[in-house]
């Protein structure tokens, strides 16, 4: 059974019908497949019979050019706008529509045209900030994908050349920051996933530990509670 299979299983057989809906963050390193993952995975969802749709923290990221006036990567927290990520999971908790622009890598800018989400039994947030304190209340799953250290430059390298436009000096030059930044921010946050998955070169997944079993003792949270915690967070972030 791949990756996508096995998760999308086990979201279908521990989701509710309730409010909120189940929320699945797949948290990681830029460039390893989760995007891939969350859009494989709900349209999985899907053939079972369950709704799901998915959005990246790319979303809440600021533009490239800002980014780097800031001499700040994307693995600084202080790098999206907080504020509109926990607001937007809390309008997902309270089953309303969310309308957004998506991210555009070759660009470093938001794109123009607007998507809009709307109510799921199922919503993954993917992104380097996936698991970001101000949205941990909401999660019910969460997988981070990692790879040993050449692994990592060497599918963020390619990326930056295949996806980003970038010559091959540029995009290597930003990888040593990255990684630092990646080590100091993100990795300390691996020690919450549910879900420990590891990616090669070729996008071939291996689940290295798995804590699904017993997420719905842990995080299936009362509805109102969870609404109020995530209100307020969003109101202490502006």
């Amino acid at each position: 059974m791949t990756i996508v299979h096995t998760l999308a299983s086990r979201i279908a057989t521990s989701h509710t019908t309730a409010s909120p809906p189940f929320l699945v963050a797949i948290c990681g390193w830029a460039d390893t497949g989760k995007s891939t993952l969350a859009h494989e995975v709900c349209n999985a969802l899907a053939s079972m019979g369950t709704s799901a749709d998915w959005i990246s923290t790319d979303a809440f990221m600021n533009d490239r050019a800002e980014r780097n006036r800031l001499g700040i990567s994307g693995y600084n927290p202080l790098s999206i706008d907080v504020a509109a990520l926990s607001d937007t999971v809390r309008r997902f908790v309270a089953r309303e529509n969310v309308t957004y622009h998506p991210y555009d890598n070759r660009t470093g800018t938001k794109s123009p045209v607007q998507k809009t989400i709307r109510p799921q039994s199922v919503i993954v947030v993917e992104g380097i900030h996936a698991f970001h304190p101000s949205i941990a209340s909401a999660h019910h799953l969460r997988v981070f994908i990692d790879a040993d250290e050449p692994t990592l430059r060497a599918m963020r390298l390619r990326a930056n050349i295949d996806k980003r436009g970038m010559d091959p000096t540029q995009a290597a030059k930003r990888i040593d920051a990255e990684l630092e930044d990646y080590r100091r921010y993100i990795v300390p946050m691996k020690s919450r996933a549910d879900v420990s998955v590891t990616v090669s070169c070729d996008f071939d997944y291996a689940i290295k530990n798995d804590g699904v079993g017993n997420l719905i003792a842990t995080r299936l949270h009362d509805a109102s509670a969870l609404l109020g915690s995530l209100d307020a967070r969003s109101r202490d972030f502006h």
